[in-house]
């Protein structure tokens, strides 16, 4: 930031200025009004270097305001050989760096090794549920992809396609128990406003060429067997718009607290 005035005006106004970069170019904007010399004669006898104070002042604000996040990485790290007759790309993703962080307060990693305990599994859980997660976020697509994707990543992501699909078993097992585990952590990285809440219901519909007399057993009454099964989607947030609970009435779960519905 800097100081703008009319240099030539005999009653300048003094503006603080910003320089903002716009590809090679280099335009400046004012941001913020000072005064006019003569308004800051009434409260001072040297305006200009009164001016000068302001935007020292708001240069000094700007950057006890500002928010720092470091990442640390190590370069001495050596990389894993997978055997892999053609190279891959040396180009890795890091910017998953910052979801990293986000998952990292949620426990996950504590939760899933509780899950294995007194369990012969012999792959890690929490990694794949990692790279799930932060595939579905930066690059939608199957597990198949997500797998095969896996060296894009920086970091050793090391584990099979299998294993992803054993993973997938393990969390079926324990699906109340994860997703009551996110709702309680959840609530220590982002604090909900309950004071104001706020329900919303949607219908999903879907067609079969077949009545599915299982789904309907499972499923709310209905007023009579049709051949589009129905399933009630609900969402309950708060006056923040962050979810507080999630239901599938055709499961009869709450897809967050993991009680029954």
């Amino acid at each position: 930031m800097k100081l703008n005035y009319d240099r030539k005006s005999k009653d300048p106004t003094y503006f603080i200025q910003v320089g903002i970069r716009n590809g090679k170019k280099v335009t400046t904007k004012n941001i913020e009004r000072i005064g006019k010399h003569s308004e800051l004669l009434k409260i001072t006898d040297d305006p200009l270097e009164y001016a000068k104070q302001k935007v020292k002042e708001y240069n000094e604000k700007i950057k006890t305001s500002k928010v720092e996040y470091h990442i640390t990485l190590n370069f001495d790290e050596k990389l894993v050989n997978h055997g892999n007759i053609v190279s891959n790309s040396t180009c890795n993703n890091i910017g998953y760096f910052y979801l990293k962080e986000i998952y990292s307060a949620l426990g996950l990693n504590d939760y899933f090794h509780t899950v294995c305990e007194g369990r012969k599994i012999q792959f890690d859980l929490d990694l794949i549920n990692k790279a799930l997660v932060f595939s579905r976020i930066l690059d939608p697509g199957s597990k198949l992809h997500t797998w095969s994707h896996l060296h894009e990543f920086y970091g050793d992501f090391d584990f099979s396609h299998q294993d992803i699909l054993r993973f997938m078993d393990v969390l079926n097992d324990n699906y109340d128990g994860y997703l009551a585990h996110l709702f309680e952590a959840s609530n220590s990285v982002i604090k909900r406003n309950t004071n104001v809440c706020y329900f919303d219901c949607t219908n999903f519909y879907f067609e079969k060429e077949t009545e599915d007399e299982d789904v309907f057993d499972e499923a709310i009454e209905c007023s009579s067997k049709t051949m589009y099964p129905k399933i009630i989607g609900t969402c309950y947030s708060n006056v923040t718009s962050k979810p507080c609970e999630l239901r599938n009435l055709r499961c009869g779960l709450n897809l967050l607290t993991g009680k029954a519905a």
